[in-house]
Protein backbone atom coordinates (compact mmCIF):
# COMPACT_ATOMS: atom_id res chain seq x y z
CA UNK A 1 0.00 0.00 0.00
CA UNK A 2 1.71 3.35 -1.07
CA UNK A 3 0.61 6.58 0.40
CA UNK A 4 1.02 10.20 -0.29
CA UNK A 5 -0.01 12.83 2.96
CA UNK A 6 0.33 16.36 1.64
CA UNK A 7 0.76 19.25 3.96
CA UNK A 8 -2.28 19.33 6.00
CA UNK A 9 -3.52 16.24 5.04
CA UNK A 10 -2.36 14.70 8.92
CA UNK A 11 -4.33 14.37 12.03
CA UNK A 12 -3.94 16.20 14.74
CA UNK A 13 -3.66 14.36 18.70
CA UNK A 14 -1.85 17.05 20.30
CA UNK A 15 -2.17 16.43 24.21
CA UNK A 16 -1.03 18.76 27.21
CA UNK A 17 1.65 21.10 25.92
CA UNK A 18 2.87 18.34 23.58
CA UNK A 19 2.04 19.22 19.68
CA UNK A 20 1.38 15.81 18.24
CA UNK A 21 0.64 15.25 14.37
CA UNK A 22 0.50 11.49 13.26
CA UNK A 23 1.46 12.16 9.64
CA UNK A 24 1.20 8.68 8.63
CA UNK A 25 -1.10 6.15 10.60
CA UNK A 26 -1.11 2.30 10.53
CA UNK A 27 -4.38 2.12 9.05
CA UNK A 28 -2.71 4.37 5.85
CA UNK A 29 0.19 2.15 5.87
CA UNK A 30 -1.94 -1.60 6.07
CA UNK A 31 -0.33 -1.55 8.95
CA UNK A 32 3.36 -1.15 8.48
CA UNK A 33 4.52 1.85 10.32
CA UNK A 34 3.20 4.79 11.70
CA UNK A 35 5.19 8.60 12.10
CA UNK A 36 4.43 11.03 14.34
CA UNK A 37 5.59 14.36 14.28
CA UNK A 38 6.37 15.92 18.00
CA UNK A 39 6.95 19.37 19.28
CA UNK A 40 7.87 19.04 22.84
CA UNK A 41 8.31 22.22 25.01
CA UNK A 42 12.08 23.01 27.23
CA UNK A 43 12.02 21.34 30.51
CA UNK A 44 9.33 18.82 29.59
CA UNK A 45 9.93 15.22 31.43
CA UNK A 46 9.24 12.44 29.41
CA UNK A 47 6.72 9.59 29.95
CA UNK A 48 8.04 6.87 32.26
CA UNK A 49 10.68 4.27 31.01
CA UNK A 50 8.42 1.34 28.58
CA UNK A 51 8.96 -0.73 26.27
CA UNK A 52 7.02 -1.46 23.13
CA UNK A 53 6.98 -5.48 23.14
CA UNK A 54 5.84 -5.53 19.85
CA UNK A 55 7.06 -2.56 17.68
CA UNK A 56 10.42 -1.02 17.15
CA UNK A 57 10.90 2.82 17.34
CA UNK A 58 12.88 5.32 15.51
CA UNK A 59 13.05 8.74 17.12
CA UNK A 60 14.34 11.67 14.20
CA UNK A 61 15.58 14.68 15.71
CA UNK A 62 14.66 17.81 13.53
CA UNK A 63 15.72 20.71 15.47
CA UNK A 64 16.05 21.48 19.65
CA UNK A 65 17.35 19.12 21.93
CA UNK A 66 16.19 15.84 22.86
CA UNK A 67 17.46 13.97 25.60
CA UNK A 68 16.87 10.07 24.90
CA UNK A 69 17.42 7.29 27.84
CA UNK A 70 18.27 4.00 26.16
CA UNK A 71 19.74 0.62 27.33
CA UNK A 72 20.83 2.64 30.85
CA UNK A 73 21.94 5.59 29.14
CA UNK A 74 21.16 9.16 28.42
CA UNK A 75 22.10 10.58 24.83
CA UNK A 76 21.53 14.34 23.62
CA UNK A 77 20.49 14.36 20.68
CA UNK A 78 20.36 17.49 18.27
CA UNK A 79 19.13 18.41 14.82
CA UNK A 80 20.37 15.06 12.22
CA UNK A 81 20.75 12.78 15.76
CA UNK A 82 18.55 9.81 15.38
CA UNK A 83 18.02 6.99 17.93
CA UNK A 84 16.85 3.39 16.89
CA UNK A 85 15.14 1.28 19.78
CA UNK A 86 14.61 -2.14 18.81
CA UNK A 87 11.22 -3.83 20.34
CA UNK A 88 11.30 -4.87 24.31
CA UNK A 89 14.11 -2.26 24.99
CA UNK A 90 13.30 0.21 28.09
CA UNK A 91 13.38 3.74 26.61
CA UNK A 92 11.33 7.17 27.36
CA UNK A 93 12.80 10.63 26.41
CA UNK A 94 12.71 14.50 27.51
CA UNK A 95 13.66 17.94 26.32
CA UNK A 96 16.22 19.97 28.91
CA UNK A 97 16.02 23.41 30.35
CA UNK A 98 16.11 26.09 27.47
CA UNK A 99 15.42 24.09 24.52
CA UNK A 100 12.87 21.89 23.47
CA UNK A 101 12.55 19.51 20.60
CA UNK A 102 10.78 18.93 17.00
CA UNK A 103 11.27 15.25 16.13
CA UNK A 104 9.41 12.32 14.37
CA UNK A 105 9.09 9.29 15.77
CA UNK A 106 8.83 5.88 13.22
CA UNK A 107 6.96 2.96 14.78
CA UNK A 108 7.20 -0.27 12.90
CA UNK A 109 4.94 -2.16 13.03
CA UNK A 110 2.66 0.58 13.17
CA UNK A 111 -0.30 0.90 15.79
CA UNK A 112 0.94 2.51 19.02
CA UNK A 113 -0.36 6.13 17.25
CA UNK A 114 -3.45 4.83 18.54
CA UNK A 115 -2.75 5.62 22.00
CA UNK A 116 -2.32 9.47 21.32
CA UNK A 117 -5.29 9.70 19.42
CA UNK A 118 -7.13 7.53 22.42
CA UNK A 119 -5.24 10.07 24.94
CA UNK A 120 -6.16 13.36 23.23
CA UNK A 121 -9.94 12.44 23.00
CA UNK A 122 -9.16 11.72 27.06
CA UNK A 123 -8.47 15.18 27.92
CA UNK A 124 -10.75 16.48 25.88
CA UNK A 125 -13.43 14.53 27.70
CA UNK A 126 -11.42 15.28 31.13
CA UNK A 127 -11.45 19.00 30.41
CA UNK A 128 -7.68 19.18 30.73
CA UNK A 129 -4.47 16.52 31.91
CA UNK A 130 -5.61 12.71 31.99
CA UNK A 131 -3.65 11.77 35.94
CA UNK A 132 -0.14 9.39 35.00
CA UNK A 133 -1.99 5.97 35.92
CA UNK A 134 -5.16 6.65 33.77
CA UNK A 135 -2.58 7.36 31.18
CA UNK A 136 -0.26 4.14 31.39
CA UNK A 137 -4.12 2.15 31.83
CA UNK A 138 -4.73 3.52 28.15
CA UNK A 139 -1.49 2.86 27.11
CA UNK A 140 -1.07 -0.75 27.73
CA UNK A 141 -3.37 -0.91 25.24
CA UNK A 142 -1.26 0.15 22.75
CA UNK A 143 1.61 -2.11 22.70
CA UNK A 144 3.37 -0.17 25.87
CA UNK A 145 4.46 -1.87 29.17
CA UNK A 146 5.80 0.00 31.91
CA UNK A 147 9.67 -0.09 32.76
CA UNK A 148 10.35 2.02 35.39
CA UNK A 149 9.82 6.00 36.39
CA UNK A 150 10.18 9.38 34.09
CA UNK A 151 12.98 11.09 32.63
CA UNK A 152 13.80 14.54 34.01
CA UNK A 153 13.96 17.50 31.82
CA UNK A 154 17.77 17.25 34.21
CA UNK A 155 18.62 13.53 31.93
CA UNK A 156 18.28 11.62 35.20
CA UNK A 157 15.40 9.39 36.37
CA UNK A 158 13.04 10.37 38.48
CA UNK A 159 13.72 8.74 41.90
CA UNK A 160 10.98 7.11 44.03
CA UNK A 161 10.65 8.80 47.56
CA UNK A 162 12.70 7.61 50.24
Amino acid sequence: MSTVVLPGQHDAASRAGRGLDILLSSADSAGAASVIDCHVPAATAGPPLHRHPGSDETFVVISGTLLVHVDGQVTELTAGGLVHVSRGTPHTFATPPGDGAHFLTLHTPGGFEGFHVAAAAAERAAGGPVPQPELIKLAAGFDWQLAGPPLLPTGELLRAPA
